[in-house]
């Protein structure tokens, strides 16, 4: 035997055993396997996808005709004169937002929820004069200011 072999009598990867590695009892080698078959599947999986998100040809449209001209409509008769212009009035006041305090409610979740940016909470704690923005009340009805 002048080719090196492991004890099974098959050929070991000559890269390793040329490097100085010797892998007699094939670690990593499951874990190896295992990567391969991952990926197998994994490719398998993103190729039955595309072949499923593949739209369908789209059906063939029926031919479009001209519609037989129709009658126009005969003009209003005189329009009667525009009333002037009203006055414009003051914007009418919104209705204020509230939120009534459940269990587990921080004021960092709520002015998350209607800000969108939980770093808000102190326009909220402001507008309800909350001294402690770290404690509030289950049931209490806040004011939610724009």
């Amino acid at each position: 035997m002048s080719e090196p072999q492991d004890k099974e009598g098959r050929l070991d990867d000559l890269e390793h055993e040329a490097a100085g590695f010797m892998n007699p009892f094939k670690w990593g080698k499951k874990k190896k396997e295992e990567e391969e078959a991952k990926k197998a599947q994994e490719a398998q999986a993103q190729t039955q996808a595309q072949a499923q998100a593949a739209p369908a040809p789209p059906p063939a449209a029926p031919p479009i005709t001209e519609p037989a001209a129709a009658p126009k409509p005969a003009p209003p008769a005189a329009a009667a004169p525009k009333p002037a212009a009203p006055t414009p009035k003051a914007p009418a006041p919104q209705a204020e937002r509230t939120y009534k305090v459940k269990s587990g409610d921080t004021l960092w979740d709520i002015a998350a929820q209607y800000y969108g940016d939980g770093r808000q909470y102190m326009k909220i704690a402001k507008a309800n004069n909350i001294a402690n923005p770290n404690l509030i009340n289950v049931g209490v009805v806040l004011k939610i200011p724009d």
